[in-house]
């Protein structure tokens, strides 16, 4: 039985979907430790000066790639995808945590949709990234609207995370994204189209390799 795409998508992004992302800050929370993100406005300035361009330099144009390789039913592409897409995660701590929240996406969706694209990916990468499962996850919906999916999943991550780890509440996070996706969407659309430059993101990165030799952390990543 084939799922209604809009109906699946408010299933696959919904906060309950056990995705395992909860349990990562990616990077987030030694950023916190470091002072570099203390008040909401540091939150903010991190989302669209940090993780905006990353999504539409590389990320999006990336994800645009592995939805269209998932539409043709390419597994060969896929899992070509895959392994250029670990090469791009400089950080084994980033790397790593992609690969935990796509194999438990990528395992309940063998349970949910076995497809035998999803089944023959799932045999030839387990541990698939998370950004490439999405794609196959959403081939049902047109790719400007799987894109902002995933996009949405990315910043709704990060201010999860927040909470956790900052004085801020819920307003206040609610308001910071609906600020920062308002500023994203505009966007999306042309970076589909964008060649994969990638994205040096060295504040993040350092974050992420110092965060695995911390004494103490609240999340996996």
């Amino acid at each position: 039985m084939s799922p209604d795409p809009w109906l699946w998508l408010l299933q696959a992004n919904d906060t309950a979907y056990p995705s395992g992302a909860y349990a990562h800050s990616l990077g987030l929370e030694e950023l916190v430790e470091s002072g570099v993100v203390l008040t909401a406005v540091d939150l903010e300035n991190f989302l669209r000066k940090q993780i905006l361009p990353a999504l539409l330099a590389f990320e999006i144009p990336f994800f645009a790639r592995a939805h269209a390789a998932a539409v043709a039913g390419d597994a060969e592409e896929l899992l070509t995808l895959d392994a250029e897409l670990d090469a791009w995660r400089i950080p084994a701590e980033l790397r790593d945590a992609s690969r935990r929240i796509g194999s438990q996406r990528l395992d309940l969706l063998a349970q949910l949709f076995p497809t035998p694209l999803i089944l023959r990916h799932r045999e030839l990468a387990p541990r698939s990234h998370h950004l490439v499962v999405t794609a196959l996850e959403l081939s049902g919906l047109p790719v400007s609207q799987a894109a902002r999916a995933f996009a949405f999943q990315s910043i709704a991550g990060l201010t999860a995370a927040s909470m956790k780890l900052m004085r801020i509440g819920q307003t206040s996070c609610q308001q910071i994204m609906r600020r920062t996706l308002a500023e994203l969407g505009g966007e999306i659309d042309v970076s589909l189209s964008r060649p994969v430059d990638g994205w040096f993101n060295p504040l993040l990165e350092i974050a992420s390799l110092r965060h695995a030799r911390a004494h103490a952390r609240l999340f996996i990543s």
